[in-house]
């Protein structure tokens, strides 16, 4: 989008007019007008934010506290009282039931229910109490540390980071998707363009031939159907003229939707179709590692092994403490309120004994998805390394392609001339040169196809090595 802007600043009324850009320059407006770009760089904010909450899992986490409770309705309790049995200091200064001796027997005289009868008792009256709970009150800081927890906080910020950098090769890769869509439309803008130049040469070469028979018919040295023919030829120039220019706007409003001009906008572009690649090419390094997608899946396999790591986390042993310091108030018993601060610290463990094997069966499922996830990985390797080895080929292809049709239309350029030589001169019939002719565009056009798979062939083998920025 700022790229956009730029343009719209230096060159006015450029966006519904006219703009000349290269390669480089459609690339940069194309990625920043991807909305599939902007959707991967919020997936890389979200696993970053993702990273920074799980870290904060290792510190201490500090909460202010409070309670607020109001209850309308006063309790009332009454402790009842009665008549207590006492005690005695015996001997060794411990105290032993002041019940009375029989002086006979010496034992302990009972009552008619056999209940031990003493020598004096206490009288407790009963006790009322009345409670209110018309606005408790608490108020307080409290501090929580994980101290084990199994490995979980650990290996969750593990996999946080694992999940951070598949979002950054998740760039990588949606940014070569969009490179090589915008590299095939860009080069595909350059061949419609160049077959324009080529339909247009064809017929103003057919066009040149039809005026010189009709000039040649009025003064009786050509017949009338020799004009029909070459007239015929003419007509489907023009139409093959029209499809083209046809494809080149076509083309030119696919560039513009990549990079985020309006459709309407006449797209001049500066580079030209050559007929060879750099050389440099076939000597970069293939590794798979080099590749986006073939990185995010190493990093699922690594994920899924994080994955079987945080399941038996929760069949370990975890311990915790805390401490709090607090106000508290608003209790009233019998009309007395007893506010006051308190501390309070604890400890808690768990340690899981047995849960019908619940925890096992988890853990082989986490390590059955790891298993899964690199035999996927494999898989998708041989694929990869079949589309590398293809895309070699068909690069390979398309140079040697280009190289034929190169060679083909100089040899239909020397037959022209020499049709055109020898009709001059009488010794070739006009069929004969029309199909030289049509030879000669049919051979350019195809030089012209060539280059441009050519092309598109150099950007699919970068794209298919890791290779295409």
């Amino acid at each position: 989008m700022r790229i956009i802007l730029l343009i719209v600043c230096f060159f006015p009324g450029v966006l519904f007019s006219q703009v000349e850009l290269n390669l480089q320059l459609c690339r940069d407006m194309a990625v920043q007008n991807s909305e599939e770009m902007v959707i991967a760089s919020r997936r890389q904010q979200k696993a970053t934010l993702e990273v920074n909450l799980v870290r904060a899992d290792f510190a201490p986490k500090l909460s202010v506290v409070g309670l607020g409770f109001y209850n309308h309705k006063k309790y009332s309790y009454k402790v009842k009282g009665g008549y207590l049995p006492t005690y005695k200091p015996g001997e060794g200064g411990h105290l032993e039931p002041n019940v009375m001796l029989d002086p006979e027997t010496h034992r302990p005289v009972t009552d008619a229910q056999g209940n031990p009868v003493f020598n004096e008792y206490a009288f407790l009256p009963d006790i009322r109490l009345k409670l209110s709970l018309r606005g408790v009150y608490s108020a307080g800081v409290q501090l929580e540390q994980p101290i084990y927890m199994g490995g979980k906080v650990k290996t969750a910020f593990r996999m946080a980071k694992v999940g951070e950098r598949i979002a950054t090769d998740n760039i990588r890769y949606n940014r070569s998707e969009v490179l090589l869509e915008t590299d095939q439309a860009y080069w595909k803008l350059l061949e419609v363009g160049e077959q324009v130049i080529a339909a247009e040469k064809y017929r103003d070469v057919v066009a040149e031939l039809v005026k010189n028979l009709q000039n040649a018919r009025q003064v009786g040295m050509a017949a009338e159907n020799e004009v029909l023919k070459a007239q015929v030829r003419l007509n489907e120039a023009e139409l093959m003229l029209q499809k083209a220019r046809n494809g080149k706007t076509l083309a030119g409003m696919n560039l513009c939707r990549l990079t985020g001009l309006d459709l309407q906008t006449e797209v001049n572009v500066r580079d030209t179709l050559t007929d060879y690649v750099d050389p440099r090419i076939w000597n970069l390094d293939t590794a798979l590692s080099q590749r986006p997608d073939y990185s995010m899946l190493m990093q699922e396999v690594d994920l899924k092994g994080q994955q079987v790591a945080f399941t038996r986390s929760d069949y370990l042993p975890q311990l915790g403490v805390s401490a709090g310091y607090g106000y508290s108030g608003g209790l009233k018993l019998n009309g007395q309120d007893e506010a006051d601060a308190t501390f309070s610290a604890m400890a808690a463990l768990k340690i899981p004994v047995f849960h019908w094997g619940e925890g096992r069966n988890k853990v082989r499922s986490a390590t059955l998805e790891k298993e899964i996830s690199h035999l996927e990985l494999e898989r998708s390797a041989k694929w990869m390394r079949l589309e590398i080895a293809s895309g070699r080929f068909q690069l390979k292809d398309a140079q040697s392609r280009v190289n034929l049709a190169n060679s083909t239309l100089k040899q239909a350029e020397q037959n022209l001339k020499v049709s055109q030589d020898q009709y001059q001169v009488g010794m070739e019939n006009l069929t004969s040169l029309l199909e030289a002719q049509a030879q000669w565009q049919e051979a350019w056009s195809q030089w012209i196809a060539a280059k441009g798979e050519l092309h598109l062939a150099e950007s699919t083998y970068l794209k298919a090595i890791g290779k295409l920025e």
